[in-house]
């Protein structure tokens, strides 16, 4: 019997938690391979990340408690604790998956020691510079053996910035796996009747720097949702960085008169709300596609996104703050939802996860010192 192929999945925040978990469950699964994986903490708050692995039913990761901290030194400080864990594993393979510091701190792990480098949701590009995630996700790109595209654009701009065609898979988004293989879990929750709230509610979260760390530009937000208040319920389960802002500025009490501020949200919980939401008012790129699989309209805070095929056919928009009223009223009526049972999915049919595993089993770039 050939050895197994140890694998070494590097994650660090809630989305990529989630988006990765089916892809972890057969490959823990699997015989032919060995499975480590590693949760950096870099999501350090428990209810945005632990509480994952148990609703996920994804095996324990290793935790490295890596926490919060200026990009530079989070990078480091994650990059020397992974690769200890790398080093005692000795895997054939590491997996990273999306643009977080985290992801960027695994690849760079296991460049410093000569492990190939697998990529998912590679190939993506706002365009935007002011992203740091533009930037890791452009870097880790460079650095992989293997990239898993989700969409053909991303191919496209693989591409254009000539990368050799033979690393580039596409597979379609591993996202779409997560959401539809969970959505039919999600929808026993009874998050919306624990809340008190009926069918004709807004869902919003905010997290981004660029939003949430001025206080001009996050009150401007806020503004706009006090206005759509008015006509309908805006449900915000509030991240804890959000929620630190908002009373340094000193802004919760004012604004929680007329938003349902929430606790941060377990995945099945926040999917059932997203499901049954009017629209969604978002600065997520992960929520952006979520929202297209379900059919929920979606409003962006942001001037680009990652996710130009969300854009098509209208069921994602762009906004600045003084726009979301409107599009808010646009999207939350009946002509619109029509619209929206139409649009196809253009992300994949949920077996993103299989192609993978099947790429990986044909990969002929493992190390195999055991044979050297």
């Amino acid at each position: 019997m050939a050895d197994k192929i140890r694998v070494s999945v590097v994650v660090g925040t809630r989305p990529n938690l989630i988006k990765i978990s089916p892809l972890v469950k057969i490959l823990a699964k699997d015989q032919g391979f060995k499975l480590q994986l590693i949760d950096t903490g870099q999501h350090y708050d428990y209810e945005l990340d632990g509480v994952f692995v148990k609703q996920l039913r994804i095996p324990k990761p290793i935790f490295l408690d890596v926490g919060s901290g200026p990009s530079v030194e989070q990078i480091e400080r994650a990059r020397t604790r992974i690769e200890r864990a790398l080093a005692e594993f000795k895997p054939d393979i590491v997996l990273v998956i999306g643009d977080t510091n985290s992801t960027l701190a695994g690849a760079l792990a296991a460049a410093k020691l000569g492990i190939p480098l697998g990529h998912i949701e590679t190939g993506l590009r706002s365009f935007d510079w002011r992203m740091p995630e533009e930037i890791n996700r452009i870097i880790v790109d460079h650095m992989s053996d293997l990239l898993f595209a989700p969409t053909k654009n991303a191919v496209k701009n693989l591409k254009n910035e000539r990368i050799p065609k033979e690393r580039v898979f596409f597979t379609y988004d591993i996202s779409v796996d997560a959401c539809l293989g969970n959505y039919q879990i999600a929808k026993k929750s009874k998050i919306a009747e624990g809340l008190g709230i009926g069918n004709d509610f807004v869902l919003v979260t905010l997290h981004r720097p660029s939003n949430v760390d001025d206080g001009e530009v996050l009150s401007s937000i806020l503004n706009a949702l006090v206005v759509v208040s008015k006509s309908r319920e805006v449900v915000f389960p509030i991240h804890p960085r959000t929620l630190k802002r908002l009373k340094e500025f000193g802004m919760f009490k004012k604004y929680s008169k007329s938003i349902k501020f929430i606790k941060p949200l377990g995945y099945f919980d926040f999917l059932r709300l997203l499901g049954s939401a009017k629209c969604v008012v978002t600065d997520s790129g992960g929520i952006q596609k979520e929202a297209l699989i379900l059919k929920t309209p979606c409003i962006t805070v942001r001037d680009t996104t990652e996710w130009p095929e969300t854009l098509e056919g209208g069921g994602n928009t762009l906004v600045l703050p003084d726009r979301i009223p409107n599009e808010v009223s646009k999207r939350c009526s009946p002509g619109f939802h029509k619209l929206m049972k139409g649009l196809k999915n253009p992300y994949g049919d949920g077996g993103t996860s299989k192609r993978i595993l099947k790429i990986l089993k044909e990969y002929d770039g493992y190390r195999h010192e055991k044979q050297a």
